[in-house]
């Protein structure tokens, strides 16, 4: 069989995804400390990033210039 293993695949699309997810993190974390926020939220919003990237980069980019928030 010719080509990439498809193992080798799924491994690197996991690490990309990984990377992805940390990475929106660090920025989140940096962008909250920019605005401006306390530490404790910058780690909280940098968490919820890490974990949940998907629906937490909409959620952060909806309320993000918020006053509120």
């Amino acid at each position: 069989m010719d080509g990439a293993n498809p193992s080798n695949i799924t491994l690197v699309f996991n690490y990309f995804l990984l990377a992805l997810f940390i990475g929106a993190g660090i920025w989140v974390f940096f962008d909250t400390r920019k605005r401006g926020r306390p530490l404790s939220e910058s780690i909280a919003w940098a968490l919820f990033m890490g974990a949940m990237f998907p629906v937490a980069i909409l959620v952060y980019i909806l309320f993000r210039h918020k006053k509120w928030l």
